[in-house]
């Protein structure tokens, strides 16, 4: 199997813009396929938070574990901001498309071209490859939102829990767009946690986001039967944070940001033991 990765790498750093149509034409396809809630194993699980272009965070933790039975999570956020956009994603789908049991990718809140135009990748989509953003934008249409492990009792999406939503096969009602516009799609790619509250409240971040309580957490795990909530969508020098009294764990990937960050993963293993893992 880590020949597969190491192809994988090297493909993702050549800007072939023939190859890389047909990989975005098949990995579209290959994400249509699967729901909008993923049902993970039971076995050897690593969560990925954001990676923002930071290709070589997303390799090391590909190269620490790939030649293991660990299926991948990644909580979305790969492109803006970071250096190597383009290799992060492309990397990423060209191993979705060779392993596709082996990864999960949810879809971030900058996967949709409003964002992407504003935050950098739009831009070198532009530069490396020329007018292949749309191709992206079909495909982060097609990432699912949110992956339940009952097995672990871990919920695991992007952002948070949206207002309204109850079980979590809800979810897998949610339609398929290129832009976020329906509520719960929206919420899940943009709601975040807050301690010192009750219900939702409107998120500082605007456009219709919102902040929730641990009372929202308790009865969402409570009627889902469920343990932990794992999400990224906020930075955080040491690489992770707990909410809600460590019934949410917030995690960001990256080894910089703006600045130094000490990148995290949790890796949760098949009795159910959490580690975090550094980049």
């Amino acid at each position: 199997m880590s020949q597969i990765l190491e192809q994988a790498i090297r493909v993702a750093s050549r800007f072939d813009p023939k190859r890389v149509a047909d990989l975005l034409a098949r990995v579209t396809k290959l994400l249509h396929s699967e729901p909008r809630l993923v049902q993970l194993p039971a076995g050897t699980l690593l969560f990925v938070g954001d990676t923002h272009g930071d290709w070589e965070a997303t390799q090391a933790f590909l190269r620490r574990l790939w030649d293991s039975k660990t299926t991948f999570v990644f909580l979305g956020d790969y492109v803006d901001r970071g250096p190597n956009q383009v290799e992060n994603i492309n990397l990423l789908y060209e191993l979705k498309c060779e392993a596709p049991d082996r990864l999960v990718l949810l879809r971030g809140n900058h996967e949709s071209e409003s964002v992407n135009r504003n935050y950098g990748f739009y831009d070198e989509v532009q530069e490396k490859l020329g007018h292949l953003n749309e191709a992206y934008t079909n495909s982060f249409a097609e990432l699912p939102l949110a992956a339940v492990s009952p097995g672990h009792g871990i919920f695991a999406v992007h952002g948070g829990i949206a207002e309204g939503l109850g079980r979590v096969e809800e979810i897998n009602r949610a339609p398929r767009s290129d832009e976020p516009h329906d509520s719960m799609t929206f919420e899940l790619l943009w709601n975040d946690p807050r301690d010192m509250m009750k219900g939702f409240a409107p998120n500082m971040r605007g456009g219709g986001s919102k902040v929730f309580g641990p009372d929202v957490t308790e009865r969402f795990l409570r009627e889902n039967k469920l343990q932990l909530i794992v999400r990224g969508h906020e930075v955080f020098e040491h690489g992770y944070h707990e909410y809600h009294k460590g019934l949410i764990l917030s995690l960001f990937s990256c080894s910089s940001y703006g600045q130094p960050i000490a990148g995290k993963a949790l890796l949760v293993d098949e009795s159910g033991e959490r580690q975090l893992i550094p980049v």
